[in-house]
């Protein structure tokens, strides 16, 4: 059925879903002023138009028209041609200002980046086309070789009767639906061995240079294109480059010049232009340079303003990362793939042993269960293979690195990430570190420069040059090794002020959230952050972690707390100090220098120091200072967190509007001052309070109904604010604090904690002594084997011990409680999330009555009670009312109720018919761990039952049925099994008896079960292999698409106020034949349909064409109106929603990409052809519907 409509290829394009035709080929710019015609337009124009109609056969014949154009061109008279020319030259001085003003304009900007996207497309098919020709061409699909057989029938028989190229499309289409099934299939298996031929070629054409060169070509071309269009969108609003002294002095001169030199070329006047700049003084020169100095010097403001706009570092980041992947792209195309797993060799084997296909039983599900049972010899054998190719690909990989290729892409990439970075440092300077203080000297001997060198130049007033201030530095460095003592200790007293007050300085900056940013952004550039103070790591720790200040809102540390204590090569530094004259470098010789026996000592006396520190810390925990530290470190972390996820993403969260009382007594209040000056701010807001309370009824409700609207609105805008991206985030970023969500189950007390393996605790010993991890193992693999064997074994019995206590642990009533808590945690959970994404439309609980009854009666009791102040009191009065009540007064709020209640279960109906409650239910099975399919059937079968009570009315269609040789499914559950088996109980004593079975009971029956579903299973996948089956489940595939098609008309086009298809109009030929069919009966004396037809297509041949025009032009007349009235039928929402619903009913399925190795060809998985590929096929499934 997908081809039965397939339009022919010449077809017009589809109209959009305003009913438009797009159109085709170079967009044009509907808003530019309209360029001026020459004289050669304008003849060529008017001629063109009347040999068309004289001359038809050279309307297709660019040649012969070409040739007769220039002929009415020569033949036009000299003094007309420069007349024209006159005319379009004025034309041109008019249109020049308005296009220059046009350029612009966004519109203009809009309209070229179209434009450019257009002629990238048509060079990308260019370079595609020209590839083609030497690729090995596409196989046709079914319905192609089909159409190719019968078309030049076809075609001929349709220009007999008048048709055009669209009438051939469906007639085709026509005799493919009509085409039996095993014909079909004679047509689909020509196309797979078509198919296989072309695989097979393409495969061995993939390996040749031409392909590979079209491919560099290609992604040459495409990151040419990408990088372009960056620049002309991310650089946009980047200030233009300005114009150079040349530049300004041709943009005043031009004018002249052209009007002095007409019919002058564009080269000619730039030569011009050249020997007049040539010819131009240097004084008058010196006018333009300054002017063009002003203007650069605006422009290098301008830019490193522009710099700083994150659409410059967005504009870094995306033409790096276009760079990058295409040096991967051309570079790394003929790397060395990874060799295949274990699993993927096994299953290249055995893949003609299963059913090709998805699911449970098929494909890759098939191998996986053939995988596990195979022989531990047959693994073995596959695993030997896997090592062999694995080690022939580490070769090939050291081999290939060696490659002139390999050598190519590592310098582009270096080059992309070097450009990258040195443009990421300047974006950096400009933005951030322009506004760090300056660093002073960093010597003594700096500081005596700096003050020579600063009195040097104040008193010659200018720069020295390089060489002489090379020789200047010499003499000074002299005369400072001349100072005396009293003098170089002055110079040194003035270095340490000033490094300590820039030190206090750089401090401060980077305590600042700029500094904060610029770490940020530097870690997206991937570069290295600026050493502002000597110890970079320390400072930047310092200044990106909470302060254990109070000026920030963290507790201030408890003097009694226990300080960190000294690693191994700490102690020796303190204790080696006096010997290496406190030289660092010395101290670390020395250390390096001992044997692993000289440090033991050390790294004894450093354990014995933590593990004190570690009781003491314990100890210190468990006093009521330390606990209480604790508790407010983790209360003001939980608070920081909180008001800086508030800060960053509740900005625009909308803000409750102000009560009527609030609104009244405020603008009462300010009238008030006004009127009297000296009364102070409580006393205006108790008289206006006061007011309020002397007001009347009606004055009062409608200012209580004009800010209930407002908090209507409000409440409107925080649930759209509350579904929005921000509000997520927020959600997301405070999750855990009490505020915001549930917490997990706390872990129970006495849990064994997981010991450190050999290497850790190395690294843990060697702590503070500046090294990488690389060195750290580097120096662990060096020790002697006995020590590192002891440290090993050591380990081993420490990881032994954890595992016995973790083991009895978790038989504990205490852990096993917290794993049940946990699991029952860990679905509220999933079941929450799945309700915040999916069940947002969800329509509102009606309030009940009492609540009804609450809102009408609030304000009255606040009047008449003006003592009760809080929602508390006043609600705990409205309680006593309601409770005071009869039920006959408590009816119209009842009645309120109930008719609230009625709407809510008619809009929750029409909700759990939506896409989102349905996700939503199979989320919360999924998280309960339900099954599905026993609700699924129970749906079906309420849904069936509902439908018992209604009326006949047409009878809907039948699915095809199920042959009789077709395998029965088997019961879903065990207890149906045991039912069954039992006499076919009743649901409640079948379920209680089930239940008196027990585990032990049951089991066998869901043995059973699954015994029955396997075997169903392997039935089912062999009755899916018989031409019986095949034809089954098309003919139900085909059924259920033509039923939802039915079903999407019948709802959307099929009620009486849905708009109504117009009739398509006969052709001209019709016409004829209805007016003339009972005249030609009568004449012939028969009425059979064939002689009949036949003589009057005789009849219409043998028509004057006078004649013919009449019923053409009936014809014609009655297609305008169709058409009109088609594309309003087609413009109504009711076509627009059946449309969009048979574009998803239609719509194919993705494949799901595979997941292949880096630098491999994608996978490509082939199409089945029973209906039909390409164009047709895909214009068939759109006309069918």
């Amino acid at each position: 059925e997908a081809a039965a409509a397939a339009p022919a290829d010449g077809a017009a394009a589809a109209p959009d879903a305003a009913g438009e035709v797009k159109r085709r080929g170079k967009p044009k710019d509907p808003n530019a002023p309209p360029k001026p015609k020459n004289g050669f337009q304008r003849v060529t124009g008017e001629v063109r138009k009347r040999l068309k109609e004289e001359r038809p056969d050279i309307a297709t014949d660019l040649k012969a028209m070409g040739l007769a154009l220039k002929e009415a061109w020569d033949k036009t008279p000299q003094e007309e041609k420069d007349r024209m020319q006159e005319e379009y030259e004025r034309e041109m001085e008019i249109w020049r200002p308005k296009w220059e003003a046009y350029k612009k304009t966004p519109g203009y900007k809009e309209f070229f980046e179209l434009k450019q996207d257009w002629i990238d497309k048509r060079t990308k098919k260019k370079l595609i086309k020209a590839h083609a020709k030497e690729a090995p061409k596409k196989p046709r699909s079914a319905y192609m070789i089909f159409a190719g057989e019968i078309r030049e029938r076809v075609s001929k028989e349709v220009s007999d009767s008048g048709g055009g190229l669209a009438d051939v499309g469906k007639k085709i289409a026509d005799e493919w639906a009509a085409l039996s099934e095993a014909k079909k299939a004679e047509y689909s298996e020509q196309s797979a061995r078509l198919k296989e031929t072309f695989d097979v070629e393409f495969a061995k054409y993939k390996k040749t240079d031409k392909y590979k060169e079209f491919m560099d070509q290609k992604a040459k071309l495409e990151s040419k294109q990408q990088q372009k269009k960056l620049v002309r969108t991310r650089l946009a609003d980047a200030p233009a480059k300005p114009k150079s002294a040349f530049a300004l002095f041709r943009a005043e001169a031009m004018p002249q010049i052209m009007a002095e030199n007409k019919g002058l070329t564009a080269g000619d006047l730039a030569k011009k232009v050249a020997e007049m700049w040539a010819a131009t003084p240097e004084e008058k020169k010196a006018k333009y340079n300054k002017e063009a100095d002003a203007l650069k010097a605006q422009y290098m403001k301008d830019w490193a303003a522009f710099r700083k706009d994150r659409r410059y570092s967005a504009f870094l980041k995306d033409r790096f990362r276009v760079k990058i992947t295409e040096n991967k792209r051309v570079h790394l195309r003929d790397a060395p793939k990874k060799p295949k797993s274990v699993f993927a060799l096994f299953a290249e084997k055995h893949k003609n042993e299963v059913e090709a296909g998805k699911g449970e039983g098929r494909g890759t599900s098939a191998l996986k269960e053939k995988f596990a049972k195979a022989t531990e010899e047959e693994k073995k054998a596959l695993e030997e293979e896997q090592k062999q190719l694995r080690e022939k690909f580490e070769e090939e990989v050291k081999a290939w690195k060696e490659s002139q290729q390999y050598k190519e892409f590592s310098k582009n990439d270096a080059a992309a990430k070097r450009e990258l970075a040195n443009a990421a440092m300047k974006v950096m300077t400009v933005k951030f570190l322009s506004a760090a203080p300056a660093q002073p000297p960093k010597s003594t001997f700096a500081i005596f420069v700096h003050e020579k060198r600063k009195a040097a130049e104040g008193a010659e007033g200018e720069k020295r040059a390089k060489a002489a201030r090379k020789e200047e530095l010499a003499a000074w460095k002299e005369e400072f090794e001349k100072l005396d003592k009293p003098s170089k200790t002055a110079y040194d007293a003035t270095f340490q002020e000033a490094w300590a007050k820039w030190t206090a300085e750089v401090k401060e900056f980077m305590a600042q959230d700029v500094w904060k940013e610029y770490i940020a952004e530097a870690k997206q550039f991937k570069i290295p952050i600026k050493n502002l103070l000597q110890q970079k790591s320390r400072a930047i720790k310092q200044f990106t972690t909470p302060s254990t200040g109070g000026g920030s809102g963290m507790p201030s540390r408890p003097k009694s707390m226990p300080s960190k204590p000294q690693n191994a090569y700490q102690v020796f530094c303190k204790a080696k100090s006096a010997e290496a004259e406190g030289d660092s470098s010395k101290l670390l010789k020395m250390w390096e220098d001992m044997d692993t026996a000289a440090k033991s000592e050390y790294f004894t006396e450093a354990g014995k120091l933590q593990e004190a520190y570690e009781k003491q810390m314990e100890e210190f925990k468990n006093t009521d200072e330390g606990k209480a530290y604790f508790r407010d470190m983790g209360k003001a972390l939980r608070l920081k967190k909180l008001k800086a996820a508030k800060k960053k993403h509740l900005v625009n969260m909308p803000k409750p509007p102000p009560s009527a009382l609030k609104v009244f007594t405020e603008k009462v209040a300010a009238e008030l001052k006004q009127e009297k000056p000296e009364l102070k701010g409580f006393e205006a807001k108790k008289q206006a309070e006061e007011r309020w309370k002397a007001m009347g009824a009606e004055e009062r409700n409608a200012l209580e109904e004009e800010a209930r609207e407002k908090y209507k609105e409000y409440e409107e805008k925080l649930r759209e604010f509350k579904q929005g991206k921000e509000f997520m985030k927020f959600t997301k970023a405070t999750k855990g604090t009490p505020s915001t969500a549930s917490a997990a189950p706390k872990k129970p007390t006495g849990e064994p904690t997981k010991p450190m393996d050999a290497f850790k605790a190395y690294c843990k010993e060697m702590k503070g002594m500046g090294k990488s991890k690389e060195d750290l193992l580097a120096d662990f693999k060096a020790l002697p084997e006995a020590d590192r064997a002891e440290r090993e074994n050591k380990a081993k019995e420490l990881e032994d011990q954890y595992l016995k206590e973790l083991e009895a642990f978790r038989k504990t009533p205490e852990y096993k409680t917290y794993a049940r808590k946990l699991k029952s945690f860990t679905r509220n959970q999933k079941i929450s999330q799945a309700k915040s994404q999916y069940c947002k439309d969800q329509p509102k609980k009606p309030p009940v009555a009492f609540m009804l009854f609450v809102g009408d009666k609030r304000a009255e009791v606040m009047k008449a009670n003006p003592d009760l102040k809080g929602l508390g009191p006043v609600m705990q009065k409205i309680t006593e009312l309601w409770k005071a009540m009869s039920q006959e007064e408590k009816g119209p709020w009842l009645a309120k109720e109930k008719a609230a209640q009625e709407e809510y279960q008619k809009a929750m109906e029409e909700y759990k018919q939506s896409d989102n409650y349905k996700a939503f239910q199979r989320a919360v099975a999924k998280a309960s761990r339900i099954g599905s399919r026993g609700k699924m059937a129970k749906s079906k079968a309420n849904a069936k039952a509902k439908g018992k009570g209604k009326a006949k009315a047409k009878a809907a269609p039948k699915g095809p049925e199920e042959p009789p040789d077709m395998p029965k499914r088997p019961p879903i559950t065990p207890m149906q099994v045991f039912m069954k088996e039992n006499g076919g109980m009743k649901l409640s004593e079948g379920g209680k008896a089930w239940l008196e079975l027990g585990a032990e009971g049951q089991k066998p029956y869901i043995d059973k079960l699954k015994t029955m579903q396997a075997e169903y299973d392997a039935k089912i996948k062999e009755f899916q292999k018989t031409p019986e089956g095949k034809k089954y489940f098309r003919l139900k595939k085909a059924f259920e698409q033509k039923s939802k098609q039915a079903k999407a008309k019948e709802r959307f086009l099929g009620g009486d106020d849905a708009p109504k298809e117009p009739k398509r109009p006969p052709s001209a030929y019709f016409i004829f034949v209805s007016e003339r069919r009972e005249a030609v009966s009568k004449e012939l004396g028969s009425g059979n349909p064939g002689i009949v037809a036949k003589k009057l297509t005789e009849y219409w041949g043998q028509l004057p064409d006078e004649d013919k025009k009449v019923f053409e032009d009936r014809a014609a007349k009655m297609k305008t109106e169709y058409d009109e009235a088609m594309t309003a039928f087609k413009a109504s929402d009711s076509y627009k929603k059946y449309s969009k619903a048979v574009q998803s009913i239609n719509k194919k399925p993705k494949p799901a990409k595979p997941v292949a190795a880096k630098g491999k060809a994608k996978a490509t998985t082939p199409r089945k052809s029973a209906g039909g590929r390409g164009r047709g096929a895909a214009a068939a499934g759109r006309a069918g519907a």
